[in-house]
């Protein structure tokens, strides 16, 4: 007698190759690629942003020198215009900031305010470099310091960026680790300009101006943009080969249902 197959009897189903697991994975897979992507897109634009930065400076290098104490300097829109100064250096007022390098070697910046003829204001000058004595640490190396009138050629810079020190420095210290250009100003009671001028130049007057080109970072964005596309990339790979597999699997299950069920002739 043959065995009739009714409404009631179970009846295998082919697997299915999505089910809510597998939406999950695929809408994270998704979110992953997209984050990745636009971060990536995110550094190239910063590194494109700092080309032209690197563009401007040049140019504002090259161009014809501001007067300091006469042009209207602003410091966000003339850093590292070229510039000059005639006046003269307060040399008693001179600071060193230690620690700072210059060919791999440890020693002092050396910064003068120059007061500006025909004016009460002062402009700061970072004159140079000079080696550290690690015999004597406050022996400071001799170097050659104009008398009177004298012009400074240079860029137009930012006050030195602050380093962290676990000590306190006295508002006179001569060699110190950082300088604040207001507190300085106000400690000796002048009108000080708020940006630095770095002077240029070999004057044979002991002082190192091998200036490091100023650093914008622009091979650090290329790198993370890479790293981002990368992983974004990996992330593709995978999605792509996850889906291949399901769909795949989900085949060889319909196929096999299909060589199962029952042949009516």
């Amino acid at each position: 007698m043959t065995k009739q197959i009714t409404s009631d009897s179970s009846v295998a189903k082919p697997e299915k190759a999505f089910g809510p697991k597998e939406l999950l994975i695929i809408i994270l897979g998704l979110l992953v690629i997209g984050v990745t992507m636009s971060l990536g897109f995110w550094q190239l634009g910063r590194a494109h942003e700092k080309e032209a930065l690197n563009l401007q400076m040049d140019q504002r290098e090259k161009a014809h020198p501001l007067q300091v104490g006469q042009a209207d300097i602003k410091l966000s829109h003339d850093l590292w215009r070229r510039a000059r100064a005639v006046g003269e250096y307060a040399s008693p007022w001179t600071i060193y900031l230690q620690n700072r390098q210059q060919d791999e070697q440890t020693g002092f910046w050396v910064l003068t305010p120059l007061k500006l003829a025909g004016s009460d204001r002062y402009v700061m000058v970072l004159r140079g470099w000079i080696p550290r004595n690690f015999q004597a640490m406050d022996l400071i190396a001799q170097y050659q310091t104009p008398q009177g009138l004298t012009t400074i050629d240079g860029l137009i810079a930012p006050p030195p960026s602050e380093w962290f020190s676990f000590f306190s420095e006295k508002p006179g210290q001569v060699i110190r680790q950082n300088v604040n250009l207001e507190k300085y100003a106000a400690f000796h009671h002048i009108k000080l300009l708020p940006y630095v001028l770095r002077q240029s130049g070999d004057l044979k007057d002991g002082l190192g101006r091998q200036w490091p080109a100023a650093n914008t970072g622009i091979d650090t964005n290329y790198g993370y943009a890479a790293q981002w596309f990368g992983m974004s990339a990996t992330g593709m790979v995978l999605l792509i080969y996850f889906l291949y597999r399901r769909l795949r699997k989900a085949r060889a299950s319909g196929k096999a249902l299909d060589q199962a069920m029952p042949r009516n002739f």
